[in-house]
């Protein structure tokens, strides 16, 4: 069981979720200057008066000499809710100020007598990460709470990667969360994963589940692979994938256009992500079939090797954008295009000879 609370909150990772970054992320280096002006705004805003607040770095630390503990820990609450707040504490002598009535002179007090018992003490338990991924009109949102700064920047780029953008991070970070292996297992499984469309991923004490649209068949199997490697590591967890394939887009190209497309093959010379005279050519060759079709189209990028270790991903997706941009350029709608970088993968000649890596270096067409 205790596994299976674990794992539910990392596969946000899954799906929803490679390596790319961007929107506005939980660890945004805010200081104390900035957060302490917002802080005392968001209680005022609440009607909550009386409470002192002070920063060290994202760190939040309140007073409330009178204030009863249910009003401080409302005051917690909505410090926390701050953009850029990691924490915050009550310190201090927070007191009641309920004025006590003295006893009449006349009669002396009672004495009290010593309990005679004691209660155990008793241990909290972890709380449990949870982290929810949801689809709407303004874009996608990232909630829920890990236990490191690093996790939500990692969960928050993979989201935007897997899920679009833009993202909208409400992720928080409390260290007293529990911090189960399954989180980064998460984390990994949707760096493999395909894009989502209109996705949806919650992850907690219960389980996994993942939902959305996926360009085709292939991106589908691939994430179902993803979730089982995940589950098989997180132990047997739950995982509840609803995720299904999105209809083939209509399209007045013919087989023998779809052909032509798909064997257009745009070159680059060593160390360059920008095309060539004779790429520009290539491309225009099919920019008709495409401007008189509603075709969807995905472009996938390689290097070839050697290559610097660590780039390979992103200097093939540079190559495949090359290309996307000159389609868009010329009247093909961005939101037709699929832009992938493959790094290595899937060499159409030996690395070993100069002619092979020239062959290697390319991006490619294909109509989905």
């Amino acid at each position: 069981m205790a596994n299976i609370q674990k794992v539910g909150a990392a596969v946000v990772g899954i799906l929803l979720g490679g390596t790319a970054i961007a929107g506005a992320l939980v660890g945004q280096n805010t200081n104390a200057n900035s957060l302490e002006p917002k802080a005392v705004t968001a209680l005022q805003n609440a009607g909550i008066s009386g409470v002192d607040v002070s920063f060290k770095g994202r760190e939040a630390y309140l007073t409330g000499q009178g204030m009863t503990d249910a009003q401080l820990q409302q005051a917690k609450q909505v410090v926390e809710s701050v953009y850029g707040v990691r924490w915050a504490r009550i310190t201090g002598n927070n007191t009641s100020a309920v004025p006590v009535t003295p006893a009449p002179t006349s009669l002396p007090p009672t004495p009290t007598a010593p309990p005679t018992t004691t209660t155990a003490p008793t241990t909290a338990p972890a709380v449990q990460p949870a982290v929810n991924i949801a689809t709407g009109a303004n874009g996608v949102t990232l909630s829920g709470t890990v236990a490191t700064q690093a996790e939500a920047d990692a969960l928050a780029a993979q989201a935007e990667r897997v899920f679009g953008s833009p993202v909208i991070n409400q992720l928080k970070v409390d260290p007293s969360v529990d911090d189960p292996a399954w989180v980064n297992g998460m984390i990994t499984a949707l760096q493999g994963s395909p894009a989502i469309t209109g996705g949806s991923l919650t992850a907690g004490g219960t389980g996994v589940s993942i939902g959305g649209v996926v360009a085709k068949d292939a991106d589908a199997a691939a994430l179902q692979a993803s979730l089982a490697a995940f589950q098989a590591g997180a132990g047997g967890v739950p995982v509840t994938n609803t995720v299904t394939v999105a209809a083939p887009s209509s399209s007045s190209l013919t087989p023998d256009q779809i052909a032509q497309i798909n064997a257009t093959v745009v070159n680059f010379a060593n160390g360059t992500y920008s095309l060539s005279d004779t790429a520009m050519k290539n491309l225009d060759t099919v920019i008709p079939l495409l401007a008189n079709s509603t075709a969807k189209v995905e472009i996938d990028g390689y290097v070839s090797t050697p290559h610097p270790a660590g780039r390979e991903v992103t200097d093939s997706t540079r190559r495949a954008q090359a290309v996307a941009d000159y389609l868009v350029a010329h009247g093909i709608d961005a939101s037709r295009l699929t832009v992938v970088g493959r790094g290595t993968d899937n060499p159409v000649a030996s690395n070993d000879t100069a002619e092979g890596q020239a062959a290697n270096r390319r991006a490619t067409l294909t109509v989905s």
